[in-house]
C-alpha cells in the first residue's frame, strides 16, 4: 500500500511551523517576513486596516507556502 500524501515532520520543522502560526496571530507581517517584499507589504497594509484582515492574509500565505518547511 502506498503512503502518498503522508508527510513526516521532524521536531525542528514542526516547531518552526507552530512558531510561524503563532506569529500569524500576534504579528502577521513578521510571519511572512521571508516570503518576499510584496507579501510583507500586503500583510502590513491589511494589518493597518485591521488585525483580522492581516491575520487572515498571513495565514493564507503561510498555508500556501507550507511546503517550504515540509519534505516530501
Amino acid at each position: 500500500m502506498s503512503e502518498e500524501g503522508n508527510v513526516h515532520l521532524s521536531l525542528g520543522e514542526l516547531f518552526k511551523l507552530v512558531i510561524r502560526y503563532i506569529l500569524c496571530l500576534i504579528a502577521p507581517p513578521l510571519a511572512v517576513i521571508d516570503q518576499g517584499c510584496g507579501s510583507i507589504i500586503l500583510v502590513f497594509i491589511l494589518t493597518l486596516l485591521g488585525w483580522l484582515p492581516g491575520t487572515i492574509c498571513a495565514f493564507y500565505i503561510v498555508l500556501c507556502k507550507k511546503n517550504f518547511f515540509l519534505k516530501k
